[in-house]
């Protein structure tokens, strides 16, 4: 528990961190010994008798532990870990999400050019509430060009299809892919094909797709334990999965700009960080921002709150 803060802010230290922590847990197991042995000797018993103490079986005892561990320690460990976790999905989207007790929220962000141009990042999520997806198509202005994320399989290298049905379905949600329909403004597809990625990703992206369109059957369970990724492989995936698709869309977005002054960007939340960072060295500042609610956990309360213009 007192590591989760550093896996956050610390992330690039995590091995550095887990071996002092190691280091740690060993000097605590020699004092230990140290003072059980009664000094600089190691004799048989390890821990001995004289040093366990006569006291003997208590119900009180007993019961007071076990209230304070469960009515104390747990519900704040809970607390702890519900804190920190807001705290991590906040500081990885770079504000772009985040998690309140009724729900998940992103924040859309208004960017604006000197010459009157502006760039409008609506932070989407494969599943959440029909209603969001609703009211972020009723706001793209009818003159605008909307640059639709969906990467594209022409040469069929995928076995499974990329859908989030199963997922939406047992919670209640909606799938991005079926209810998101901007009726206003012009579409555009602006992602790469699967062709583009490698082909560790594209074996990686077949077994994760099986388990979310035939769930966790026994062969797929079995499938998921002998899968070995290769070295490096986090990083290729990201590249593919993240970068290269970004350096995709700003490439659209500075080809777009010259044939409307509004371009809107619904893409997922981890390429939102990447892609503001590349329109604002381009000369876009951001001008204003607007929250909306993904999923609500307790439904009462406004679905979307403006958050400063």
């Amino acid at each position: 528990l007192a590591g989760y803060p550093f896996t956050i802010y610390c992330l690039g230290w995590l091995h550095q961190g887990i071996w002092v922590m190691s280091a740690f847990e060993v000097l605590v197991g020699l004092w230990v010994l140290y003072w059980a042995q009664g000094g600089l000797k190691l004799h048989w018993p390890l821990v001995p008798v004289d040093r366990i103490g006569v006291r003997s079986f208590s119900w009180r005892n007993l019961s007071i532990f076990v209230l304070v561990n469960v009515f104390v320690l747990l519900p704040a460990a809970i607390v702890y870990v519900l804190f920190f976790t807001a705290l991590a999905v906040g500081h990885f989207s770079d504000g772009f999400m985040a998690l309140h007790s009724n729900g998940l929220s992103v924040q859309v962000r208004k960017y604006v050019r000197n010459d009157g141009k502006t760039i409008e990042l609506f932070p989407m999520t494969h599943i959440a509430d029909a209603g969001f997806y609703q009211k972020v198509s009723r706001t793209f202005p009818t003159n605008s060009v909307i640059l639709m994320e969906g990467v594209t399989d022409e040469n069929n290298l995928l076995t499974n299809k990329i859908t989030y049905k199963r997922m939406a379905k047992s919670l209640g949600l909606s799938e991005q892919h079926e209810t998101f329909e901007p009726n206003r403004g012009k579409m555009v597809l602006a992602d790469v094909d699967v062709d583009q990625f490698s082909q560790d990703t594209i074996d990686f992206l077949n077994l994760v797709m099986l388990v979310h369109s035939q769930g966790l059957t026994p062969g797929n369970v079995q499938k998921l334990m002998e899968y070995s990724p290769p070295d490096h492989f986090e990083d290729k995936l990201i590249d593919d999965l993240v970068k290269k698709r970004n350096r995709h869309v700003v490439e659209e977005i500075q080809s777009r700009l010259s044939q409307t002054d509004n371009i809107m960007v619904p893409w997922g939340v981890a390429h939102m960080p990447g892609i503001a960072n590349e329109i604002q060295k381009s000369g876009f500042r951001l001008d204003g921002t607007q929250e909306y609610m993904v999923i609500q956990f307790r439904r009462n309360g406004n679905e979307s709150k403006g958050a400063g213009q």
